[in-house]
């Protein structure tokens, strides 16, 4: 009951009703949304396609090290503007079983994703090690997930 009171007064605040009522804000928002989620999914293939050992010409290590800050800044634009579209419709998500997957598989891929390449990018070693070649794959399902999971959600 908790959530769903937080789920109500998300979409009753004074941002969630200029976006309901606002002619672009929801397609501009939108916009920035699926940009950052280009820019993330990009960098995340191209870790994750190196870790698991499909891309060689760059290293796991310096992949992972090169775009971790261009990771962390799409995600984080990405996580401002999905809370402002869920405040365009905050019940219609509350009640999606896409968004509480997307939701679920969204906090398990960050933790996989961070932890595993925090281990990587402090490596020594430029071969990665197998546990982190299923841990790239994994990482690589758990974001799969979230793009899809976040399309259902208008359907499920």
């Amino acid at each position: 009951m908790l959530i769903h009171s937080l789920f109500h007064w998300l979409g009753h605040t004074h941002l969630a009703i200029w976006m309901q009522n606002s002619v672009w804000a929801f397609a501009v928002v939108e916009m920035f949304h699926l940009i950052a989620m280009a820019i993330l999914g990009g960098a995340i293939l191209i870790v994750e396609l190196s870790l698991i050992g499909v891309v060689r010409r760059v290293s796991p290590v310096q992949a992972a090290r090169n775009l971790a800050p261009l990771m962390i800044g799409s995600l984080a634009v990405m996580m401002l503007s999905g809370v402002l579209l869920l405040t365009e419709e905050t019940m219609k998500c509350y009640y999606s079983t896409g968004f509480r997957v997307k939701m679920i598989a969204m906090v398990l891929a960050i933790v996989v994703y961070f932890g595993l390449h925090t281990a990587v990018s402090r490596a020594k070693d430029v071969s990665p090690r197998p546990w982190m070649r299923v841990g790239g794959a994994i990482s690589l399902l758990l974001w799969l997930t979230v793009g899809l999971a976040g399309r259902a959600i208008g359907f499920l």
